[in-house]
């Protein structure tokens, strides 16, 4: 009740810090508390503040909370630190996704080129031997063109000369 009362009263002042009754551990705080100096520890101390400010705690207790709020500083720093390096590898990590899903990308486009580039190539073997297959067609065409041509030139001569043969025998069947 009295936490909640002084809440109340650091809310209408409009203080933004607020006090909690519960422990540390209660509180799910990995801190380490001071311990409870009391009022004539508490005197001496704020006593040889006043006469040397920043000088080092007089009293037993005084010293340890010292060391305790000490702790408590470089476990803070820690754990800040700790966050920084979980924020900058959470963000290693996201480029090194997009760095991953890039290679992926480049790997599969260059795939592709490589696909298309054997592809082509592909095609134009194919291309040249119809060409040459076409070459052979036409060459053999040729040949049989000239042996045609050759066997109905010999065929006209032997007529011309079978003729004359004939003629000569005296024999025309026309």
């Amino acid at each position: 009740m009295w936490a909640r009362q002084v809440n109340m009263a650091l809310e209408r002042h409009q203080i933004e810090q607020r006090v909690d009754h519960r422990s540390f551990v209660r509180q799910g705080k990995e801190q380490e508390p001071t311990r409870h100096m009391g009022v004539s520890a508490t005197a001496m101390e704020r006593q040889a503040a006043r006469e040397i400010p920043g000088r080092e705690p007089v009293t037993d207790l005084g010293k340890q909370n010292a060391e305790i709020r000490e702790r408590n500083r470089v476990l803070e720093t820690a754990r800040k630190v700790v966050e920084k390096a979980q924020e900058l590898f959470s963000g290693l990590e996201k480029r090194a996704r997009l760095a991953v899903g890039l290679a992926r990308k480049i790997g599969q486009r260059m795939e592709r080129e490589r696909e298309a580039e054997r592809q082509r190539q592909e095609l134009a073997r194919q291309a040249e031997i119809r060409r040459d297959i076409q070459r052979q067609q036409e060459i053999r065409a040729a040949e049989e063109a000239r042996k045609a041509a050759d066997l109905d030139r010999n065929r006209s001569k032997d007529l011309s000369r079978g003729r004359s043969r004939r003629s000569d025998r005296g024999y025309d069947p026309w």
